[in-house]
């Protein structure tokens, strides 16, 4: 542990108060993509600088920074101190050295050990240290009203100190380092303490996944048995099932008309809550420029903002992008200690003890969100009632143009976020939610423990958990770009972890069913099993179905019924693959025409073989149940080349490179 002796903060060059303005000026984004920031109004006397920033004026930082620290805490509704190091006008090393040498104690540069890693550890800024050979007994990294506190505590003390001070950066890496094995197994476990039956570790083993196996391949054979009886009741089995799927994809579909309700901005930034942003990476190195240019465009108060990038101990490379193409936000990068699953549910969990929002936003590596999209969401969350515990944001794929695959997953996508899932959310019915722009309350994530670290699909889980824990979910109009897999291998892969987590959800929340319909009620519970026969059974047995079907009507009585009894199947079956279709197709349209995507249109030419994807990704699913059911299959992003939108963001207006105005070599 190494202590700098107190020494002073030399003078920081004085720009002008013109060169200020450039710096703000500089920071808007220059393309229609951005939102426009201005600068602050001239004021005709100078704003008496607040006490915990006022000290800075003696170590060197020009009045003009402090005055213009102070107007934006003002305005932004926060300490003068979280304005003025979120705006980058100076850096946290010089302000906490600043700091010491006015308290007169010493300031440490150096990793410490420090006892506590507690949520209310992160929100006091101190901690004890876990060696007090050095002589002190605290350490500290106060910010806002601490630091008018701590100086308030120093005058009143006699004699040598019993703390230091280091950065506030320093502080939270000492304090995630405090005790890993307990952020580890909490990480893991804490959905289990809240709720045991409701996590995908205690659900099938692989016996019993053998024997599903075994069961979804004898009900396909049954269809095509020589026995009549067997091969009807086995498609009137599935014929119900399937309706169930059908019948609710038209509801959404109709029910997506409906105009959605928007609410009006909230008056000044001074209303607007602290958002944490979290975002799992793991081996992203490529998306990461791209990435925090995305999080500086975000149109929402810097000092604002709490942004954490969770990564794995192991993914150096990851890291080193972090540190060469930072965000000028205020953020954190989260190693995530050692400890199975490694999945991003996981590391998601690692990063909420020390979130200092009210509000969560969740972000993928390769995504590029809306401007806006933060402050939309923190104007709904005010409007609705505290039970909406959750907003999605429609995702949207902007490399489309690439083949016909990424073609139709744009219009998957366009049909999913626009139609079913605004559809469900208008019925009040429970979603599964999208892995991505997803925005929460926190205190309703800490009520049902956050992500389940064993289910490969976290986020369709955490929809149903919320809902039966008596939340409910919205959807708001706000788009995020995403990359789609370009090759096949890598899309059956990506269908095959999906299809895999929502075979895990279905055995978590149906083990269970008379509990799922006390939680959820009869409607909805009857919704999301409705949901569970669309995504799963139509994908595995489906096609089997439809073989069973067109083989009738070519060789078969489907067509040309006599007997009472093929008359009635034959309605029914006619009656099943029209709506069917019509539950396939018109999402698509209805999709394809909200977004604009009607440039795809050629590519529906292709929606057979599509589906035959499905299938082969839900069938190696069951397998990947059978043999590893909690393997996280990674996707890789960064491997094409994006839309007119990746162009924009192309251009960055923030240098990576660029430091504080104010900064530790300018003033030595």
């Amino acid at each position: 542990m190494n202590f700098v002796p107190i020494e002073s903060v030399a003078a920081a060059a004085s720009p002008i108060k013109d060169e200020l303005r450039r710096l703000w000026l500089r920071r808007a984004p220059a393309d229609s993509f951005a939102f426009r920031r201005s600068p602050p109004a001239r004021t005709t006397a100078p704003l008496a600088i607040p006490i915990e920033i006022a000290f800075l004026s003696g170590h060197g930082v020009p009045e003009q920074a402090l005055q213009f620290a102070a107007a934006t805490a003002r305005r932004q509704g926060v300490c003068a101190d979280e304005a003025l190091l979120a705006e980058g006008l100076v850096s946290e090393d010089v302000f906490y050295r600043a700091l010491a040498k006015h308290l007169d104690v010493d300031f440490i540069d150096a990793p410490v050990e420090v006892c506590g890693s507690s949520v209310a550890t992160v929100e006091r800024g101190y901690a004890r240290l876990r060696d007090s050979s050095s002589g002190f007994l605290w350490l500290f990294a106060p910010s806002g009203s601490g630091v008018f506190r701590l100086m308030s505590v120093r005058r009143l003390s006699k004699g040598r100190p019993l703390f230091a001070i280091t950065t506030r950066t320093r502080f939270l890496e000492a304090v995630r380092r405090a005790d890993p094995d307990a952020a580890a197994r909490n990480a893991a476990f804490l959905v289990e303490r809240v709720d045991s039956e409701l996590c995908a570790r205690g659900g099938l083993q692989r016996g019993q996944v053998g024997l599903l196996l075994v069961a979804l391949i004898s009900l396909a054979a049954s269809l095509y048995a020589p026995f009549d009886v067997l091969r009807i009741a086995s498609a009137l089995l599935l014929a119900g099932v399937f309706f169930c799927g059908v019948f609710l994809r038209l509801f959404a579909c109709a029910e997506s008309f409906a105009p959605c309700a928007e609410a009006a901005p909230l008056a000044g930034d001074a209303r607007l809550p602290i958002y944490t942003i979290v975002l799992a990476l793991y081996q992203e190195a490529a998306v990461v420029a791209q990435l925090t240019r995305a999080i500086d465009r975000l149109d929402y108060p810097r000092a604002k903002l709490d942004v954490k990038f969770v990564i794995e101990a192991d993914d150096e490379a990851t890291a080193a992008a972090l540190r060469a193409h930072p965000p000028r936000a205020p953020h954190e990068i989260v190693v995530a200690p050692e400890g199975v699953p490694r999945t991003k549910p996981r590391a998601l969990n690692v990063a909420m003890p020390l979130a200092r929002g009210a509000l969560v936003a969740v972000f993928d590596a390769e995504d590029l969100p809306e401007p806006r999209q933060l402050r939309r969401a923190a104007t709904f969350f005010a409007k609705l009632p505290a039970n909406v515990a959750c907003l999605q944001a429609s995702l949207a794929i902007d490399n489309g143009e690439l083949n016909w695959m990424t073609a139709m997953f744009a219009l998957e996508y366009a049909a999913l976020f626009d139609v079913h899932n605004r559809g469900l959310a208008l019925m009040g019915m429970p979603l599964f939610l999208g892995g991505t722009s997803n925005h929460f309350r926190i205190e309703a994530l800490r009520e049902i423990g956050f992500w389940d670290a064993f289910n490969v699909t976290e986020d369709a889980d955490l929809g149903l958990r919320l809902a039966r824990a008596g939340f409910e979910v919205q959807t708001f109009a706000s788009q995020t770009f995403e990359e789609a897999p370009a090759t096949f291998g890598a899309l059956v892969k990506q269908r095959t972890r999906w299809f895999k987590g929502w075979m895990q959800t279905f055995v978590v929340h149906c083990r269970r069913p008379v509990r799922l319909f006390v939680d959820l009620g009869a409607r909805r519970a009857i919704a999301v099993l409705a949901m569970f026969a669309g995504a799963l059974f139509g994908p595995l047995l489906g096609p089997f179905l439809a073989a069973r079907m067109a083989h009738d009507a070519m060789f078969g009585a489907l067509l040309t019924p006599v007997s009472p009894l093929e008359i009635a199947l034959s309605a029914l079956w006619c009656f099943l693959a029209i709506a069917g279709a019509a539950a396939l197709v018109l999402p698509l349209a209805v999709g394809m025409r909200r977004r604009n995507l009607t440039r795809f249109r050629p590519s529906l030419i292709y929606l057979p073989l599509w589906l035959t994807m499905l299938s082969v990704a839900a069938w190696r699913a069951v397998y990947e149940l059978w043999r590893r059911p909690f393997h996280w299959e990674k996707t890789e992003h960064g491997l094409t080349m994006r839309g007119v939108l990746d162009a924009d963001m192309s251009v960055d207006p923030f240098s990576s490179g660029e430091e504080p105005l104010f900064d530790q070599e300018a003033g030595a």
